[in-house]
């Protein structure tokens, strides 16, 4: 069985299409999961879910976005009403 990693994105919401296109374009890298926000939040965060073969690949597409995307450090803990 492969394992997958799972890395925390933010990214401002008005690129949020544009990166989200990126992993798109680069089908079958990544799965990518936006994670709840409220609609006046000035941010998405995603999930993505990385197999271990594919991690180097999309390590240096995230260094391509650094200027719009930032990695966190853990899963972002919100609350949604």
């Amino acid at each position: 069985m492969t394992h997958a990693h799972k890395i925390f994105i933010r990214t401002k919401k008005e690129d949020s299409a544009f990166v989200y296109h990126v992993f798109e374009a680069h089908e079958g890298l990544v799965s990518v999961s936006t994670l709840p926000h409220q609609p006046h939040d000035p941010f998405r965060d995603l999930e993505l879910l990385v197999t271990v073969e594919l991690k180097a690949d999309l390590e240096a597409i995230l260094e391509d976005l650094s200027e719009i995307v930032s990695i966190l450090p853990e899963a972002p803990v919100k609350n949604v009403t």
